[in-house]
């Protein structure tokens, strides 16, 4: 009974303790993040004002300086006399300067209209993108014998030059960047002769005669030309044989398949082809044997110098026997002495171009009476 007594006092007794702690006060408290520290505040310092030098303001104003009252003394100026007159040597410059309208603001100077005046093309004469050309004509030259020949090279020449050639065509085509302008300007140039030829049957007619024109690679390459050449031959009635073109061993070269086509046209056509600035070339060999082949005109850079260096001396020779086998005819350009000229001839060769033998001449020229 004692021990049972005694325990059930020790019983209420723990109850009575544990009923007076807080039960949250045994929770475990979660962490917290850290504050962040406070930024120090920098120290402030107190200036003493009274160490600064203080500004002394002077009680009295400075006297203000008394002004300078005395007059300069007037100049003595010239007397002019009114009545003596004045000479024209004398006048002023102020009145030559009214009259003059280029210093003088207030006169209007006088419009000067300073637009080239357009000029049209007379008669030999066409408009070709602004610029007006004309038709020579270059004829060859027996090396062997004496007199010329009735074989002319066509020449397009600026019509209104100041010096002998003026802006050259090739000039004009480049600047107009049109692939077309080539083969444009060749169209021109042939229906120029055909009508020429159409219109003064007795000049070339009684003593026959032909005219080649050059042709660039872009009428090379125009597949419509020959077409047009056929055109305008059935135009005015003028036979085939009396037109050639000249084509360069440039395109030769660079429009195998194109020089090779107009080629063909030229053989269907009837005109003759001359082979220009000729240095056979591999490519160029293979045109020797076609029937519109009629002339080789040899490179004037191997003529040039053929006298003084062997090699080119041997390419000459190897033309110039080459040509004969072939039945064609041999042609040096840019003979301009008489040592040149008789070099060619001894070699072998039969025609000949060069200001020394033969000036060009305006196409019109042709049919005038010889002086």
């Amino acid at each position: 009974m004692q021990q049972r007594t005694s325990g059930s006092a020790d019983s209420d007794s723990i109850a009575f303790e544990i009923s007076d702690i807080d039960p949250k006060a045994l929770l475990k408290p979660k962490s917290r993040p850290a504050a962040a520290p406070e930024a120090k505040r920098p120290d402030l310092r107190v200036v003493q004002t009274d160490r600064l030098p203080k500004l002394e303001i002077p009680l009295q104003a400075d006297p203000i300086p008394e002004l300078i009252q005395d007059e300069p003394e007037a100049a003595e100026l010239p007397q002019i006399d009114t009545d003596e007159p004045v000479a024209s040597e004398e006048e002023t410059t102020e009145v030559e300067a009214l009259d003059d309208s280029e210093h003088n603001m207030n006169v209007e100077p006088e419009y000067v209209d300073e637009t080239p005046v357009q000029q049209d093309a007379g008669p030999g004469q066409f408009e070709f993108y602004g610029q007006i050309f004309e038709l020579h004509v270059q004829q060859l030259v027996k090396l062997k014998g004496s007199g010329g020949t009735r074989r002319y090279e066509v020449l397009v020449r600026d019509a209104h030059a100041d010096n002998e050639f003026g802006v050259a065509p090739e000039r004009v085509v480049q600047d107009v960047h049109d692939p077309s302008a080539n083969s444009d300007l060749d169209r021109i140039v042939v229906e120029q002769v055909v009508a020429w030829m159409s219109e003064n049957r007795g000049v070339w007619e009684n003593d026959p005669a032909s005219f080649s024109v050059n042709v660039g690679m872009g009428t090379i390459a125009d597949p419509k030309f020959a077409s047009y050449v056929a055109t305008v031959l059935k135009k005015y009635k003028v036979p085939s044989k009396a037109l050639g073109f000249e084509v360069s061993d440039k395109s030769c070269v660079e429009q195998v398949r194109e020089v090779d086509l107009f080629f063909q046209a030229c053989e269907k056509l009837g005109c003759h082809v001359v082979l220009d600035d000729f240095t056979f070339h591999h490519n160029t060999t293979r045109w020797l044997g076609s029937s519109a082949l009629k002339f080789l005109k040899l490179d004037a850079r191997i003529t040039a110098v053929a006298m003084k260096e062997r090699v080119p001396q041997a390419m000459v020779v190897a033309i110039a026997q080459a040509s004969k086998v072939l039945g064609l005819s041999c042609v040096a350009k840019r003979v301009d002495t008489p040592a040149v000229r008789d070099w060619m001839s001894a070699v072998g060769l039969d025609y000949a171009q060069g200001f020394l033998l033969d000036q060009p001449k305006r196409l019109l020229s042709l049919a005038e009476p010889s002086k």
